[in-house]
């Protein structure tokens, strides 16, 4: 799969897990989800890799795939703007197997424009067959050529799994603001939850 890379990266040796609190990970003091949002340095970026394989229909809103392999780039630069990037492949059941990437951002300041509202996103996908192989899965795309789409899209139409990356980016761009917005929402207990004692979160440790 061709793999697109955005030429605005910060330098990844600013990376997450360089930030001047690395310390505090291996403290004993447990530190709130609004601290270590409030105290992750910028720019913050970094890229996981992850197979989901549980819920994926109800999760990527399909009647038929079981199974998704997803490369999640997510980062806010020095100014303040959000990107997440994801690029993977969703298959199983009786749809036709499915290629794409999607790219979701929001520009600065982040005072102008309202948390967990709408964000640009940049789509390009294209449906084929996927196999798996002793080296991985291998796509083997259709006839039919990819499609392209640029839109603007509600938070409440996002997928699962992209806004709870998206939601860990807003608590780094604007820790308060955000906070309040899915407070507004009804979504903080939740969110709050699911990040308090992942140490994969932020940049820095609970």
């Amino acid at each position: 799969m061709d793999r697109w890379v955005d030429p605005d990266e910060a330098d990844p040796a600013q990376w997450r897990g360089t930030g001047p609190y690395d310390d505090l990970r291996r403290g004993e003091e447990t530190v709130s989800v609004l601290e270590r949002a409030s105290r992750t340095p910028l720019p913050y970026q970094y890229e996981i890799d992850i197979h989901h394989d549980d819920d994926v229909a109800e999760q990527f809103r399909s009647s038929e795939y079981k199974h998704a392999r997803i490369v999640y780039n997510s980062g806010v630069d020095a100014n303040r703007r959000i990107k997440l990037l994801t690029r993977g492949v969703l298959w199983g059941g009786d749809e036709l197997h499915q290629r794409f990437q999607a790219q979701y951002r929001r520009p600065p300041p982040p005072t102008e424009t309202v948390p967990f509202g709408e964000y640009t996103v940049w789509t390009r996908y294209q449906y084929g067959t996927i196999e798996r192989t002793d080296d991985g899965l291998t796509f083997t795309e259709s006839e039919a050529n990819p499609d392209e789409s640029l839109r603007e899209l509600d938070w409440a139409t996002l997928f699962d799994p992209v806004r709870e990356r998206l939601a860990e980016l807003e608590l780094v761009r604007n820790p308060s603001f955000a906070k309040y917005r899915l407070k507004e929402l009804g979504e903080w207990t939740a969110y709050r939850t699911r990040f308090q004692y992942d140490p994969g979160a932020f940049a820095i440790g609970p």
